[in-house]
């Protein structure tokens, strides 16, 4: 009986561990940011160097109806004036370097990993809400 129950804990450990080869791989735009982004960008709290991600998508995906062009423009060429975020969070972190050494594609793909790890909590929030905005 014993025997049995150590075989089936190892059958279990073996599933498991197909199952997270199996697992799918990064998409383009997570490779990309976990290149380029990552030393700067955190996904989600506490902030890095810069904004974490989910903050900065749920800014864009508020202030837009379509965030993904907004996005890739500020990506390509950053300027405060064209930012979602507040001006006290360009204060703090200031503007960050141009991507422009990234394919429009290849900024495409990460705008669209950014936006899908937005904190879609904060999305629907009032222009103005100070929630997250110390």
């Amino acid at each position: 009986m014993r025997s049995l129950s150590i075989v089936a804990g190892l059958l279990s450990l073996t599933a498991g561990a197909l199952a997270a080869q199996q697992a799918s791989p990064p998409s383009e735009g997570e490779q990309i940011f976990q290149t380029v982004c990552a030393m700067c960008h955190s996904v989600a709290p506490p902030p890095k160097l810069a904004p974490p991600i989910s903050h900065a998508a749920a800014y864009y995906m508020r202030r837009f109806p379509d965030p993904l062009p907004p996005l890739v423009a500020y990506l390509k060429e950053p300027a405060a004036a064209r930012s979602a975020m507040p001006a006290h969070v360009i204060e703090r972190f200031g503007v960050m370097p141009p991507q422009s050494h990234l394919s429009d594609a290849q900024l495409t793909a990460v705008a669209k990993y950014i936006l899908s790890a937005a904190d879609t909590a904060h999305v629907r929030a009032q222009p103005g809400h100070r929630h997250h905005e110390r």
